[in-house]
């Protein structure tokens, strides 16, 4: 995304999906990133392994990432929570950090439901987990999710173990001590009606900031995209010192 000519990089990582959406999630606030950015957008779970935790995912997403030298990181949900993994390594201390609704720290609530919505891919199908999963992300404002929705999901492996897995990477993550020290500007937005991610589940450091999207669940750039874009390219203009330079 963005002008292949722009001076600077930005890596976005993406949230669980079953299904890859080839980066359309960050289409509502794509024009705040893109400003003066080269943007690429990644499939968190595509680097996934069986066995894997967080750190392991983590670790090989590092590899990548450095070698690109980023000046803008960029995490939703899973995304975000994988950013916060990698802050205490020095090469990402160059970089603004944007996390959307991206826990710093799982409590026991937030693992309780994400366990209901793992455990459902093999009770009751990848459809049927999809939709609970719905319920909680959903706006507030947001349609009650269809009982039948996408029932070809059922029949597909791999959808159903990126879903159940990828939810499941979040149980007890805690990258408190990486994020309080991370020397750089970091930016948390999340919903202040959001079911899953909320105020308690991050933490900051000096210098860094949390926003929460009034009327905006754990999708804050789809419920509330004007005031999430606002946020953001407020967090991401140049000081005034530097605008004068």
């Amino acid at each position: 995304m963005g002008d292949a000519r722009a001076p600077r990089t930005a890596c976005v990582l993406a949230p669980v999906m079953a299904q890859w959406d080839h980066g359309a999630f960050l289409g509502p606030v794509a024009g705040a990133l893109t400003s003066g950015h080269r943007v690429t957008v990644y499939d968190t779970l595509s680097l996934l392994r069986e066995g894997d935790d967080l750190a392991a995912l983590a670790g090989r997403w590092a590899e990548i990432l450095r070698a690109e030298q980023p000046d803008l990181l960029v995490g939703n949900a899973l995304g975000g929570a994988v950013v916060q993994q990698l802050l205490g390594r020095p090469w990402t201390h160059r970089a603004r950090v944007v996390l959307l609704s991206a826990p710093t720290v799982a409590d026991g609530l937030l693992d309780a439901t994400l366990e209901r919505i793992a455990a459902a891919v093999t009770t009751h199908g990848t459809a049927t987990a999809l939709r609970l999963l719905e319920e909680v992300v959903r706006g507030p404002a947001g349609p009650v999710p269809a009982r039948a929705d996408h029932p070809h999901l059922d029949d597909d492996p791999l959808r159903g173990w990126r879903l159940a897995t990828g939810l499941r990477l979040l149980r007890r993550a805690d990258a408190r001590r990486a994020v309080e020290a991370f020397p750089g500007r970091l930016l948390h937005v999340y919903g202040t009606e959001s079911h899953l991610v909320q105020h308690h589940h991050l933490a900051t450091g000096p210098g860094h900031a949390r926003v929460g999207i009034p009327r905006a669940g754990m999708r804050p750039h789809a419920d509330q995209p004007e005031a999430t874009r606002r946020a953001i390219a407020a967090f991401l203009a140049p000081p005034v010192n530097e605008e004068d330079t």
